[in-house]
């Protein structure tokens, strides 16, 4: 079961709402994939799911942007990376692989949750202090 804990809260609102909003995807799908539904609607949640997590990425990186972020290319490797292999999943998906879906699964549990965990915790906090900072010297 995919539930949004306060331990993933990285401390930017927007941020945090659009993760709240991935972990309802990512649970939408996994209802679909245990009560076996249809292909189409399988393929309609995971493209949902997948969209969204790519748009979700867009805002962090133009975030990261904007505040000077050290790690930005780091992070944002780590973006293409996820986005890399949640595309060669939905191909193989796509291709008629429909027992792909646990491995879906598996990898947003384990590869999404410990971005966010941990390379979204460091960008919350940097954004955190960079605040701070521009509010004492204003």
């Amino acid at each position: 079961m995919f539930e949004f804990h306060d331990e993933y809260l990285v401390g930017v609102t927007a941020i945090d709402q659009q993760h709240r909003r991935l972990f309802l995807l990512a649970e939408r799908f996994r209802q679909a994939v245990a009560t076996g539904r249809a292909r189409n609607i399988l393929d309609e949640t995971l493209d949902g799911l997948l969209r969204y997590t790519q748009s979700h990425f867009n805002v962090e990186e133009r975030l990261m942007a904007s505040i000077g972020y050290p790690e930005r290319p780091e992070h944002a490797a780590q973006h293409a990376g996820i986005c890399n292999r949640l595309d060669e999943l939905q191909r193989r998906f796509n291709e008629g692989d429909t027992a792909i879906t646990i491995e879906i699964l598996q990898f947003f549990s384990r590869s999404v949750i410990a971005h966010i965990i941990s390379w979204d915790r460091r960008l919350g906090e940097f954004h955190h202090t960079s605040k701070e900072q521009k509010a004492l010297a204003g």
